[in-house]
């Protein structure tokens, strides 16, 4: 959010240089103003979604604080149904030794059984973002599988395979079956 007020700022006074294809697209330097007001209403409209999709960040921004780092992390930035719980944590140095050695994810499953409520509150708001994209991911398939030439309302089981990361094996499932049925 902070990125997008100050592309708006550096746009408005004709600067581009944040926009390494627009700099070199424009290699005089010349923002008309007409792709200038573009920009900013395309900024701007960009900034309405991110607080239309995620309305409270700015709220929990603090309270999310300790997902990226709990043992920098105060005791008064967590909240209050696990703090007792998160002490535990910050001063565990197995804990700690791991946080290094691991990504965030791995770190915060690793620990899901020996600090619940800590690690249950940081997993959740991790996968708020995955789940997100996986989203946006099956409109976007939905709308590449109803076309006008193909517009049956029962997509379930095509929309399913569409997403899937598993691949069918096809020769097998050939190798299964028995070509021309001999009388």
């Amino acid at each position: 959010m902070s990125k997008l007020d100050l592309w708006k700022c550096r746009v408005l006074q004709g600067n581009v240089a944040s926009f390494r294809n627009l700099d070199t697209a424009l290699a005089d330097n010349n923002l008309d103003s007409e792709l200038k007001e573009q920009i900013i209403t395309h900024l701007s409209d960009l900034k309405s979604e991110f607080v239309r999709y995620f309305p409270d960040i700015d709220d929990k921004r603090e309270a999310w604080k300790f997902i990226r780092n709990p043992f920098q992390c105060e005791v008064a930035d967590v909240a209050e149904e696990v703090q007792e719980e998160f002490l535990e944590l910050k001063f565990d140095s197995t804990a700690k030794e791991d946080f290094k050695d691991m990504d965030l994810e791995t770190f915060w499953v690793k620990y899901l059984h020996v600090y619940p409520l800590t690690s249950h509150q940081a997993l959740r708001i991790l996968t708020m973002f995955g789940s997100t994209y996986m989203c946006e991911t099956a409109f976007s398939t939905l709308v590449s599988i109803k076309t006008k030439y193909r517009n049956r309302l029962n997509v379930e089981g095509d929309l399913r395979c569409a997403l899937s990361s598993i691949r069918p094996r096809i020769l097998d499932l050939v190798a299964k079956k028995q070509c021309q049925i001999s009388h």
